[in-house]
Order: C-alpha cells, then sequence, then structure tokens
C-alpha cells in the first residue's frame, strides 16, 4: 500500500507542477486552476485516512478474538476459556500503542438502568425493594441499594431460562459490579481514557470484563507494528448471540458500515441455531456480498482430517440451505498465533503446539487453507481499497488533466485568430457575460421554488411508507405481536411464589425483548433502505436540475462552438459533484430519528392489564366455588394479562408510527434538502461566473504582442506534451492496479 501511495502522490505532484505552469499563462489562468490545485493537495490525505473496515463476527465463544490476534501479529484482545468480549473493538495502525476507551455519560447510563426497572414490581412487604425512583441514578448510595434489592429479587425468584440469563438481570448487575472500578472516569459527558506506552495492556482489564465493558460506549486500539496496514482497521465484535437487543444493534451499526465481514464458526459445535438467527439478521440487512466463513478448528476436538472436513461440509450445506453462497477457510487460529508467539509461549501452551503439531494431516490441511484464507483476505483488501481510496482519485486527476488540455487547444485556436476575428469574439463574449448575469439571478430565485416540488414528493413518500404503510409494513409488526408467545403454563406454576406483579414483570420483558429483536430484524433494515431511497432520490433531482440550468452560452458563438469548447464544459460538469449528501450529513452532524419498536408499559396499561387479570382470577375463583368441576387455575387469567398487554401494545405501535413522519421530516430531511438547495446554490454561481472569467482572459489573450503570442502558444505546446506525460502515467498506474487485482 504505501509504494500505491507514493506511485499515486507522484501523479499528483506531476499534476501540481503542471498546473503551476499553467498559472504562469495568463489566459490558463482562473479560479479553477486554484480549485484543481487544492484537490490535488488533499488527494494524499484522504487516500491516507481513508480506511476499510473489516468486522470480525460470530456468536460467543466462536474464535473471533483468536482470529483477530494472528492478523494483528501479536495476543492484543484477550482470549480463553471464560474469556467474553464484551464491546466492539476497533484495532488500527499506530505510531505507538495507545489505547482509547470512549466511556458513556451518566446520563446515558442511568437510562439503561431506569429502561431495565420497568414494570419492576412495586411493592412494600419488608422482602422485596420497594418503590422504583423517578429518576435513578447509581452515583447515589441509596439508589445503589435500591439497584442491589432489584438484583437479589431477580436472580432469586426468576429462575435462569433456556436463552441464558435474563438482559436486565446482567445489566443491573454489570452496574453494580463495575461501579467502584468505573466511577471515577465516568463524567456528566461522554470521556475518554487513554492507556499508552506501558499501560496499554490496561485495556484489556475493560474490554474483556462484561462488568467494566458496561460503562463504556467504544474502544479504538492504535497499535504499532508493521504487519497492520494503515489504511485498514480491525473490529472485534462482540458475541451476536447476546439476548440483548441493544448489544446486537450495536454490532449490526458496525456491519452496516464494513467493507469486508469475517463470520467466525467453532468447529467443535458448527453452526449452531444462534449463527442461523444471526446470519438471517445479517441477510435481511442486505449485508451478504462480502462476506468471508472461517471454520475456526480447534485440532485438539477433531480425530482425524475426516472428522474436520465432515464439519466443513456440513457447515457448507447448511449455509447454502440457507440460500448463502459461502467461500469457507477452515483455519486453526490459535495454531497459528501459537506459531507466531513461539518464544514467549508459557510451558502449557509449548505442550499444547507440540500436540497439534504431531497431527501432520489436519494441521498440514489447515495450514493450506490458511494460505489460501490470506490470499483471499488480501485480495478482497486490495480490491476494496483500490475502488474506495484510489479508482476515483484518479479518474478525478485523468478529468483535471483533461480539461486542462483541452483549454490549451481553445486557446491555441484562440492565439492563431485575425484582428477581425477577435474582434468579433469580444463582442460576443461581452454579451454573453451580460446574459449570464442575468440568467444567475434568475436561476438563483427560482431554485427555492423547484427545491419545493423535491420537498413534497419526499414528504409524499414518507406519508405513503408510514401513514398509509403502503410496504405494509406497521402491518406486519401488529401481525407478529399476535403471534408472539407467551408461555402461561411456565409462569402459572411460579404465581403463588413470586406474586401476580413479578410474573407480569417477567411477562412484559420477555415480550419487549421478542419485540425489540423484531425491530432490528424487519423493520431497521426496511427503514434503511427507505432513507438510502430517498437520498438517492434528492441527489438526483438536483444532479437533474443542474444539468437543467447548464446551460453553455458559448456554443451559440459561431467561433466558439468547436469541439474542445463543448467538451470542456462537460468535464466541468463531470468533475463537479453537485451534491455531496454523505458530506453534508457529516457537517450537519445528522442522525436519523429512532423508530422504537418496543413495548411500553404506561401506568394506564398496567391498570388495565392488572384490573383484567384481577377480574378473570375472580371468576374463576367463584367458577371454582360454585362447580365442583370447574378447578381453579391461574392460566386463564394470565393468559387473559398476555392478550391484553398485546392489545395495548399495538396501539402504542401505532402511535409510534403515526408520530415518526414529522420527525423524520423536520429532524432529518428538511435539514438535509436545506443544506443541499445552499450547496447546489454555490455550484450553479460557480458555473455562470465562468463565462465572466472567460471574458477577462480572452481579453488578456488579444491584447498580446506578435512575439508574445508566439511564446504563449510555445509554452502552451509544452504544457500539452507534459499532460500526455501525465496522462500515460494515469493509464499505465490504473492497468497496473487492476492486474495486480485480478
Amino acid at each position: 500500500m504505501v509504494s500505491s501511495i507514493h506511485a499515486i502522490e507522484k501523479i499528483m505532484n506531476d499534476t501540481l507542477t503542471l498546473l503551476e505552469r499553467a498559472e504562469d499563462v495568463p489566459q490558463m489562468s482562473d479560479p479553477s486552476v486554484k480549485a484543481y490545485q487544492a484537490i490535488c493537495r488533499r488527494m494524499p490525505q484522504h487516500i491516507r485516512s481513508g480506511r476499510l473496515k473489516i468486522a470480525v463476527v460470530g456468536v460467543i465463544k466462536s474464535g473471533k478474538s483468536t482470529l483477530v490476534n494472528p492478523l494483528v501479529g501479536k495476543e492484543l484482545v484477550k482470549r480463553g476459556a471464560g474469556v467474553i468480549t464484551s464491546i466492539t473493538t476497533r484495532i488500527r495502525k499506530g505510531k505507538k500503542n495507545q489505547a482509547d476507551l470512549y466511556f458513556k455519560s451518566w446520563g446515558d447510563i442511568n437510562a439503561q438502568l431506569q429502561k431495565a426497572l420497568v414494570l419492576f414490581p412495586e411493592d412494600d412487604s419488608d422482602d422485596t425493594p420497594g418503590d422504583i425512583p423517578g429518576d435513578i441514578d447509581i452515583r447515589r448510595k441509596k439508589d445503589r441499594a435500591y439497584l442491589k434489592k432489584v438484583y437479589q429479587t431477580l436472580t432469586c425468584d426468576f429462575p435462569v431460562t433456556t436463552e441464558g440469563i435474563r438482559p436486565e438481570t446482567l445489566l443491573i448487575r454489570h452496574a453494580l459490579h463495575g461501579f467502584e472500578a468505573c466511577k471515577d472516569l465516568v463524567q456528566a459527558d461522554e470521556t475518554l481514557v487513554r492507556f499508552e506506552a506501558k499501560e496499554f495492556d490496561r485495556h484489556k482489564t475493560y474490554t474483556s470484563d462484561p462488568d467494566k465493558a458496561f460503562y463504556i460506549k467504544d474502544v479504538c486500539l492504535n497499535v504499532f507494528g508493521k504487519l497492520l496496514d494503515p489504511n485498514i482497521e480491525i473490529a472485534d465484535c462482540q458475541g451476536a448471540d447476546s439476548t440483548d437487543p441493544a448489544s446486537l444493534a450495536q454490532v449490526l451499526t458496525y456491519l452496516e458500515s464494513a467493507n469486508l465481514i469475517v463470520y467466525c464458526i467453532s468447529s467443535r459445535t458448527g453452526l449452531r441455531q444462534s449463527d442461523m438467527v444471526f446470519l438471517k439478521q445479517i441477510k435481511n440487512s442486505g449485508l451478504l456480498d462480502n462476506i468471508i466463513f472461517i471454520n475456526n478448528c480447534d485440532l485438539t476436538e477433531h480425530e482425524n482430517l475426516e472428522d474436520l472436513i465432515k464439519i466443513e461440509t456440513s457447515i457448507r450445506e447448511t449455509l447454502e440451505f440457507l440460500e448463502i453462497q459461502p467461500r469457507i477457510f477452515s483455519v486453526s487460529s490459535l495454531y497459528t498465533l501459537f506459531l507466531k508467539l513461539e518464544p514467549k509461549l508459557t510451558p502449557k501452551d509449548l505442550t499444547r503446539l507440540a500436540l497439534w503439531q504431531t497431527e501432520k494431516q489436519m494441521r498440514q490441511y489447515c495450514e493450506a487453507k490458511t494460505d489460501e484464507f490470506n490470499a483471499f483476505f488480501h485480495r478482497a483488501i486490495d480490491k476494496n481499497r483500490y475502488e474506495l481510496l484510489i479508482s476515483n482519485h484518479l479518474k478525478r486527476l485523468g478529468i483535471i488533466i483533461g480539461q486542462v488540455d483541452r483549454r490549451a487547444d481553445m486557446f491555441l485556436d484562440l492565439l492563431s485568430s485575425d484582428k477581425l476575428k477577435e474582434e468579433t469574439i469580444l463582442e460576443k463574449l461581452s454579451r454573453l457575460d451580460q446574459t449570464a448575469s442575468r440568467l444567475n439571478a434568475i436561476v438563483s430565485n427560482s431554485i427555492t421554488e423547484a427545491v419545493s416540488g423535491l420537498k413534497d414528493e419526499i414528504d409524499l413518500n414518507i406519508r405513503k411508507m408510514f401513514v398509509q404503510d403502503e410496504a405494509d409494513i406497521l402491518k406486519k409488526a401488529l401481525a407478529y405481536i399476535k403471534t408472539i408467545d407467551t408461555d402461561v403454563e411456565h409462569y402459572r406454576s411460579v404465581v403463588k411464589e413470586s406474586g401476580v406483579n413479578r410474573i407480569l414483570y417477567l411477562m412484559f420483558q420477555a415480550f419487549n425483548r421478542r419485540l425489540a429483536v423484531y425491530g432490528i430484524e424487519e423493520v431497521r433494515p426496511w427503514l434503511k433502505k427507505f432513507v438510502e431511497a430517498q437520498e438517492e432520490r434528492i441527489t438526483a433531482y438536483f444532479q437533474s436540475l443542474f444539468e437543467s440550468y447548464q446551460i453553455d452560452l458559448l456554443k451559440i458563438d459561431p467561433y466558439l462552438h468547436g469541439e474542445a469548447v463543448s467538451e470542456m464544459a462537460q468535464q466541468q460538469s463531470d468533475l463537479m459533484t453537485v451534491v455531496d449528501i454523505d458530506k453534508l450529513k457529516k457537517i450537519l452532524g445528522l442522525q436519523l430519528p429512532t423508530l422504537m419498536v418496543e413495548a411500553r408499559y404506561t401506568s394506564g396499561i398496567k391498570a388495565t392489564v392488572v384490573t383484567d387479570f384481577f377480574l378473570q382470577t375472580l371468576s374463576q375463583i367463584l367458577s371454582s366455588l360454585f362447580s365442583r368441576k370447574a378447578a381453579f387455575s391461574f392460566s386463564p387469567a394470565l393468559e387473559k394479562a398476555a392478550v391484553k398487554l398485546k392489545k395495548e401494545n399495538q396501539k402504542v405501535l401505532k402511535n409510534q408510527f403515526e408520530h415518526y413522519p414529522a420527525k423524520l421530516r423536520t429532524m432529518y430531511f428538511l435539514p438535509l434538502m436545506d443544506a443541499a438547495t445552499r450547496e447546489f446554490k454555490e455550484r450553479i454561481e460557480e458555473q455562470f461566473n465562468r463565462y465572466h472569467a472567460f471574458k477577462e482572459e480572452s481579453e488578456r489573450l488579444f491584447s498580446l504582442k506578435h512575439s508574445e503570442k508566439k511564446d504563449q502558444k510555445e509554452n502552451l505546446l509544452s504544457i500539452k506534451q507534459q499532460i500526455q506525460k501525465i496522462a500515460a502515467d494515469i493509464a499505465s498506474y490504473s492497468n497496473y492496479l487492476n492486474g495486480a487485482i485480478l
């Protein structure tokens, strides 16, 4: 990559030298030359700062961290039995070892805790926590005492489910256990804590400890070393089978920005049900185009090579059943890491390495597959790097020198004009300049009205999607709520011991989790596609508007309508990005307003659910008293409570969808379109100002003496020779890169 940067920087420097020479020729110097110089000077920084993102993902204990360590050439992220990656850890090349930990604010932390306590029973008995504080703050001793009682109640009364410990239970535990270690690091706003030099490895005590990681929002490791590419970021993501929807959303958010996904599967287990669920989520998000599958082999777990290949074949067949055409590589990440770190291994690890080296067939197979993976991995990186970081810059350089070349041709032609032709051209250029000024004023005044049509169109699309539910998203979500199963018999067996309020708490949290995951799997990808479609429409609209306003007045002059002039106008348009939506979003700091697809439990809903529960229970008691055949059971009351909870949250979801369009329009699309309009006006003004610049250049040109014109012709011919050399270098380098990638 370094040689690639040096090669393209040489072409940029040659282009800058060319532009400096053009500035010395009076008729070649205009504002566009300054703009081209600025573009060339920014290119190296854009290339060096541009990063390809590689996400290493999979379910818990699939060997993600073990795979990341060989990729970076050192044991950077903690691994081993009992170690779980608790937060997505981003790894970059740095000038020195430096770990940046971004801690959440107290407000964010307390909001998470408050959310976990929704519907927790308020009971005045001595063995229950009591009323939930309205504004819980874990910094207060009394609130921590309350949280401890809640946690004790959850662990004692609410047993572990088949899915594991409940997310709300884990969240409270992590908050309590990590408080003392993190209380002095967290502030009112998000804060950065940095570990570097000898303290660098301290980051592991936070990233691998879920209690401390609860307080952290983001981690970035800058690592010194030769193996890491400066234009790559590798992310070791937390296990995607977490029962916490927020954790899943964080992983998917990173995947959406990733250029390449490396999906790890443990050879001990093959594809698990949790893998199936996560892969469906990846597929729904449209992220399967750039994905590699790793069958992460534990050589100790397999009797022979045949057993290992059997697992690999099973993984492939299952992925194909999911309509995924997989690229699978069976590698032993731990074996590869041990080879690289052999001098530093403990006696225990040296013994394991020696044992694996006796498994000749499996070892050789994994080594061959590792080589295949590395080759494919680097080809994929090079392809993405070329497309993302280099290709567009080479294209822009080609456009710039093409414009300079055509400009040189045009002025060579004008330098050959006789006196009568010069006078005629100047007279007509003066009229063109005046016409351009009038058109500029007219266009500037009409843009706002023209863009109002775009705003109406986007507004109509939003209404169709959310109010009219054109894509049936709301309809499907409401239908899904009906299908959420509530295991009434499971809850019925513990009603007497735990109490009604606690059972309702369990029912609500389980219901809320299912609905939140549905939102991530189904609603989030749809919303992303809808917004992207509107952004593409905004870009296309302004591009079309630009083309309709791009009146090339030079074409009407019989002396100035040659091929060089018309192509120069077209090239000016090609180089110019009319509206850069991504850049505008960054400048404005725009974020999509959250479309919450999650359950609510207001006091009104609670009153309705509890009332229905007790009325049904009373009915059951009376029936059992008056009829010996009617045995008493809590099941009907629990079923009625579950139905009521679903119906009330269908109303909540309808309300969320009804109010979301206004937020999406006013908080996102209107600011974006207003900023795009301002940028568009600047582009149009630049276009019409070209005519005034051309008139002034021609006046200077025609005022030259015959000998001066002769000198300028020689300068222009020399510039054209330099242009030809740069064009040849661009073509040669582009062909080289394409050949290297293929």
